[in-house]
């Protein structure tokens, strides 16, 4: 049971360290793209504002070139709008000029390098490099391959040109200061977090683990044939409630038990009789076609290869449409199961009689030379014949036509049965009420 308390323990710290550690993940990720993507929409603004101010003060970009540099203009423009030069200069190093021309110096030692927050490839609407950003040459086309997450700069519903970000954007020190921050954070929560996780493990494992070994010993006697057990209940908390779980199904798989052993012959008998009503026919209770086919191919095999003798017989009751249209369907059916009991009390108890279908009915005569079942079968046709049908109805008279085939040299009983079929499809042509083999 110590073992248990320990991986218990053990499992709540892994999990609630794996929780920890991936709500890290995901916060630090979620927080440096957003940051990403907000720098790179405020560069995208800044520069589209850009470049339509500067298309738009010398009428198109070439023009714009022949007066001053996109970089000199920028540069231009937040002197005179007094914004801190916080914005990229788009093209490279060369754009990097001050509003007079000259050069810019390098950064003293002390003084933070400049970087643009966000880098821009600018084409014209064709393709064209207007701004390579270092990595096209001016005026070189960008294959449609290369224009990966290009986006229009619009002005007055025209697109005046095709910007397409490069690299990641380089945050201001205040974002990194944030950054940093939320990055302390989490690892304070992560410690916390972790020593909480041993504390409450070992804690409720020790609680958890004494019900548990009150539960798991009276599982061991359960196992052991004592179905009858009973735990101590503790508080109403899930272990609790297992508990009383569990002294319920103790006491009803007890007493379900002991009513099975009570009614085991029962269900002995209701399986078997199921399985009879499986293989009978509902209306005359003799055994059905599928049945009849299982056997038929048993006693087959079994006669073919101790070449013993084996007939099929086949039988119809002779003009049964018309018992049903001139006396009812219910006629019908007595007529059925007079005929299922004369066969069924005219066989012998290894013969196989069933009701094959409609009105045919099929017997197997295992053992049972052809012409001493043509004997059998000639019996069965005059004990239908003379049958008092007026019983069922004055004016009802009925018969029945057989075909019989012994023959065993075929590969399967459904060639022997196909004979036997032939056979009464020609005692039906020659007048019916008769037997062929």
């Amino acid at each position: 049971m110590h073992s248990l308390r320990f991986k218990f323990s053990l499992a709540l710290i892994i999990t609630s360290m794996s929780a920890v550690i991936v709500v890290g993940i995901i916060a630090q990720w979620r927080v440096s793209t957003r940051f990403d993507q907000m720098a790179m929409e405020r560069a995208f603004e800044n520069f589209q504002a850009d470049v339509t101010a500067y298309i738009a003060s010398y009428g198109s970009w070439n023009e714009a070139r022949q007066v001053e540099r996109f970089g000199q203009f920028v540069r231009r423009k937040r002197a005179l709008t007094g914004a801190l030069p916080d914005e990229p200069f788009f093209s490279g190093p060369e754009d990097r000029i001050e509003p007079a021309g000259r050069r810019l110096k390098p950064p003293m030692p002390d003084e933070p390098e400049w970087a643009p927050p966000f880098l821009f490839i600018l084409l014209d609407p064709q393709g064209k490099v207007l701004l390579g950003g270092g990595k096209y040459e001016d005026g070189e086309f960008v294959p449609v391959s290369a224009r990966l997450g290009v986006t229009p700069i619009m002005l007055e519903n025209q697109v005046l040109a095709l910007a397409i970000p490069q690299g990641k954007p380089n945050l201001s020190a205040i974002d990194r200061n944030y950054l940093a921050i939320i990055r302390e954070a989490l690892i304070y929560a992560f410690v916390i977090a972790g020593a909480l996780a041993i504390f409450l493990g070992f804690l409720f494992s020790k609680r958890l683990s004494k019900s548990l070994h009150e539960l798991t010993t009276a599982i061991r006697a359960m196992s052991q044939g004592e179905l009858r057990q009973t735990v101590t209940v503790h508080g109403n908390d899930e272990t609790a409630i297992l508990a009383e779980a569990f002294n319920r199904m103790s006491a009803d798989l007890a007493h379900a038990y002991e009513k099975l052993k009570e009614s085991n012959c029962t269900i002995s008998e209701q399986a078997l009789l199921l399985k009879e009503l499986s293989i009978r026919d509902e209306l005359t209770q003799l055994y059905n076609r599928r049945y009849f086919n299982e056997q038929a191919n048993k006693l087959f095999n079994q006669m073919k290869r101790y070449k013993h003798p084996l007939s099929f017989m086949i039988g119809d009751i002779d003009h049964f449409k018309q018992v049903n249209d001139k006396f009812s369907h219910a006629i019908g059916d007595e007529v059925l199961k007079a005929v299922a009991g004369i066969l069924n009390d005219g066989i012998r108890a290894s013969d196989v009689v069933a009701r094959y279908g409609g009105e045919e009915f099929v017997v197997i005569f295992p053992e049972t030379p052809l012409m001493q079942a043509v004997e059998q079968c000639e019996r069965l046709r005059k004990k239908i014949e003379n049958f008092p049908w007026s019983a069922i109805h004055p004016d009802l008279q009925v018969t029945m036509s057989i075909g019989l085939n012994g023959d065993l040299s075929f590969d399967g009983f459904e060639q022997m049965l196909a004979v036997a079929d032939s056979n009464l499809f020609q005692a039906k042509a020659g007048g019916r009420n008769r037997l062929c083999y």
